[in-house]
């Protein structure tokens, strides 16, 4: 081939460059490093679209060799995956076979479809593996066997939402006289009832369920002042003056705090409350402040219900509307019920008075309806009736509303499947307040289903009670509600 055509077609190349005035090589070499740039921007902004999430909860079961599972999301764990565990000590790197159900994990990584998850990072609280068991809680129904106890005899004390098993090596300090020191005769009652008694234990846990105790003391109830509502608010049903509605004012004396409007059916609010009422543990009767537990109704869209101290409930038009059976309603109003023998609204102040700052009334008009249950709840004071207690709190109010519904024959599966619902509905598995500050609607739901493992290995509730013609009948009553 002649290179002669070649040298004469450069040439005119050349020409062509010279005559437009740019150099058509430099802008092909311009436009290639633009077209780079774009992809590697691109390639950027794909990438940090990839958010890493996080997901908390309990490790319900082992899938495989590879795959956690937490109640039905499954966490997909490669070589890659790094795990962790944190004690008071530090961090300690951790082997997968290391892990097992029970074990409370935090997983840092990427959702890769509804129930699939990725972990890149996954730490283990081994604080929570402590084989030991200690607490305290003010009994909820009498002690069946206090007379053993007291005896040194070898006996059963359900507490707590435990069973502790005692025998001869079992410390006690059991008696009834000194703990009632200081009590009134109609604080101490005359009658031995325990029921309301504060208990503390120590223990480890059997294969069983049970709790061998080693330690055992016996305490007076928790003081009248503990029931009472702050600044003195009264709670009192009453109905608006210019639409009749049945309303529920928050009184300080005369002064109008804010109203909170109950539903208007009232077969809703009657079955809620003879429930409620069938509901009440024993504890109930042993307060030293007398509790008249009261179950209202009220409209709000959020799958809520809260507790207040002097035992008053409230239970959300949303929640009522999400729920799919009465052995889950049973379940969450034992739950309620629980915080308030408890007594969780005082220990959380005392155990948070460090970071609480003053609390004052915002006053509303008289006409005003709480907008914000929350924001009002904390202007009085008790933010967590709604927003929820102290994760120790809420997990002992969880172990106690699961022996609570077990003991009135209903299935307590229903309780984690609860949460099941809220996390299909949201799918961030965190929005619902009863789940979420609630800690997340995954931690509640895995703690439950560990729970009953643990403590019930050979729980058979397929004969259980889930639901009623009763519950039905409040469904279609209720009609179709907001849900948030």
């Amino acid at each position: 081939m002649s290179i002669t055509p070649l040298l004469a077609q450069t040439s005119a190349c050349s020409e062509i460059r010279r005559g437009c005035g740019f150099d058509i090589f430099a802008l092909r070499a311009r436009i290639c490093f633009a077209l780079g740039c774009y992809i590697a921007l691109a390639g950027f902004s794909a990438n940090a679209g990839v958010t890493k999430m996080k997901l908390s909860g309990y490790l319900t079961a082992r899938a495989d060799a590879s795959t956690l599972m937490i109640l039905d999301d499954r966490l997909e764990l490669t070589t890659a995956s790094k795990i962790i565990g944190k004690d008071d000590s530090g961090e300690h790197p951790l082997q997968l076979a290391d892990l097992a159900p029970g074990m409370l994990i935090e997983a840092e990584g990427q959702w890769l479809d509804r129930h699939r998850f990725f972990p890149e990072r996954l730490t283990v609280d081994l604080r929570q593996n402590d084989r030991k068991i200690h607490g305290s809680a003010y009994l909820q129904e009498e002690p069946q066997d206090a007379s053993k106890i007291a005896s040194g005899e070898a006996s059963l004390l359900k507490v707590d939402g435990y069973w502790l098993s005692l025998d001869g090596t079992t410390k006690r300090a059991w008696n009834v006289a000194k703990a009632g020191i200081g009590l009134s005769a109609k604080d101490s009652g005359a009658s031995t009832l325990l029921a309301g008694y504060r208990v503390k234990y120590f223990g480890s846990p059997g294969r069983d369920g049970r709790i061998a105790a080693e330690e055992v003391e016996l305490g007076p109830p928790a003081p009248a002042d503990d029931y009472k509502m702050p600044h003195n608010l009264e709670i009192v049903r009453a109905k608006d003056q210019q639409t009749g509605i049945d309303v529920l004012e928050f009184r300080e004396g005369k002064k109008l705090q804010g109203r909170m409007k109950l539903l208007a059916e009232r077969t809703v609010q009657e079955y809620v409350s003879h429930l409620g009422d069938s509901l009440i543990p024993e504890g109930a009767k042993g307060t030293r402040r007398p509790i008249e537990f009261r179950f209202f109704v009220v409209e709000d869209p959020e799958i809520n219900a809260a507790s207040l101290p002097d035992g008053t409930l409230l239970i959300n038009t949303g929640l009522l509307g999400a729920l799919e059976n009465e052995a889950q309603l049973a379940f969450i109003l034992s739950h309620e019920m629980a915080h308030v023998l408890q007594v969780h609204y005082r220990r959380e102040i005392e155990e948070t008075r460090g970071s609480r700052v003053g609390l004052t009334i915002a006053g509303l008009a008289a006409s005003a309806f709480i907008g914000n249950a929350g924001m009002f709840m904390a202007q009085i004071g008790i933010a967590s009736a709604v927003n929820g207690h102290q994760r120790e709190l809420e997990n002992q109010a969880d172990r106690l509303a699961l022996q609570n519904v077990i003991e009135h024959g209903y299935d307590p599966r229903e309780a984690p499947n609860f949460s099941r619902i809220v996390i299909n509905r949201y799918g961030n598995r965190t929005t619902s307040k009863l789940w979420s500050n609630h800690d997340s609607s995954l931690i509640r739901g895995s703690f439950l289903t560990i729970q009953l493992m643990r403590e019930y290995p050979e729980g058979h509730w397929d004969t259980a009670r889930k639901n009623t013609s009763a519950f039905q009948n409040m469904k279609d009553d209720l009609g179709p509600v907001k849900i948030m």
